[in-house]
């Protein structure tokens, strides 16, 4: 027990911990499982989920949770990705195209899980290749949820895309091409084909337009303004 306090008071508020933060031999597990919930049962530290605990930070405002970083890193460690990375409202929040704080955060997974804490849920995604892909996996997400993102607008999500496609450097956008071309839908292809076509370098567009059905229309609530040239990709 005193092993195990000494630790804690160690870690900043808010930082998960579990059974292998404090011992590395699976026959002390019990012990340590033991302490955790002792203490928790005193309110010295909160359980998160199963076998893992937190040191809580008490503001004005009651109980502080523990960061959807740290409890990203967490999840990912028990289901084994390379790197869970967060979808949906909290992006947007984060990318400036939503003052809409979530109370749930979005995690990508190859497969849904059921077992999450109620701050989780995942939505199912192809396995992620390499960390470098988790900003550009993120930005197609934008793409695939224009219509659903709160307190904006469609035709101010995409000024704020085009502006970060010009930023981007031009192997950058080839591999972002080659991941909406692995995973994004037609919609998300769509438009980013009609973004990428506005820049100098047109060509980059060829390869999602071949992904496209041509009798296809995506009604996404875009101006004409915004993307002029969005009748040719069959978008309104």
């Amino acid at each position: 027990m005193q092993r195990v306090k000494a630790q804690l008071d160690k870690l900043p508020p808010g930082a998960l911990v579990g059974y292998a933060d404090f011992v590395q031999e699976p026959t002390q597990f019990a012990a340590v499982a033991a302490a955790l919930s002792r203490l928790s049962k005193t309110g010295e530290i909160t359980r998160f989920a199963k076998g893992q605990y937190y040191r809580p930070q008490v503001s004005r405002f009651g109980t502080v949770p523990p960061s959807d970083q740290a409890v990203l890193a967490a999840v990912g460690a028990t289901t084994g990705q390379l790197l869970p990375y967060a979808t949906g409202v909290s992006v947007y929040n984060r990318l400036g195209l939503t003052t809409q704080v979530p109370a749930v955060v979005t995690l990508a997974s190859t497969r849904r899980r059921r077992n999450l804490p109620r701050r989780l849920r995942t939505v199912v995604r192809p396995a992620l290749e390499q960390v470098s892909d988790v900003p550009l996996l993120q930005w197609l997400e934008v793409l695939r949820d224009i219509r659903r993102i709160p307190d904006t607008s469609p035709d101010r999500v995409v000024t704020r895309v085009a502006k970060e496609l010009r930023q981007l450097a031009s192997p950058v956008r080839r591999r972002l091409i080659e991941l909406a071309c692995q995973q994004a839908p037609p919609r998300a292809r769509a438009l980013l084909g009609a973004l990428l076509e506005n820049l100098p370098n047109k060509k980059e567009a060829v390869a999602l337009r071949q992904t496209l059905n041509p009798l296809t229309t995506y009604r996404l609530g875009i101006s004409a303004k915004v993307l002029p040239n969005r009748a040719a990709w069959h978008i309104q």
